[in-house]
């Protein structure tokens, strides 16, 4: 299973974290999510429909950038009709 990971509770950096079978393939920072996203799955070599779970951080952070993580996951889902959950924190 692929997974996407989308961490967005800090002001004005995304973070993208890709694992297959819960291994870490690849983390990828920026200052946006989806230009972030796109520079990991490429980085990665997956396509975007590759991806059979999309994951968002629920905080504690920025209440807009938690809001900006679960709106782009959600519209991942619906646009592909893939899973969304909710995920612990990524920071090690």
């Amino acid at each position: 299973m692929i997974t996407l990971k989308l961490d967005t509770t800090e002001a004005k950096k995304a973070r993208v974290e890709i694992t297959k079978d819960d291994q870490k393939l690849l983390v990828s920072l920026g200052e946006s999510p989806l230009p972030t996203i796109d520079k990991a799955l490429s980085e990665a070599h997956i396509k975007l429909t590759e991806i059979d779970q999309f994951t968002s951080n629920p905080g504690p952070g920025s209440f807009t950038g938690v809001r900006i993580g679960a709106a782009v996951v959600n519209t991942l889902n619906y646009a592909l009709n893939k899973n969304v959950e909710l995920i612990e924190p990524l920071y090690e």
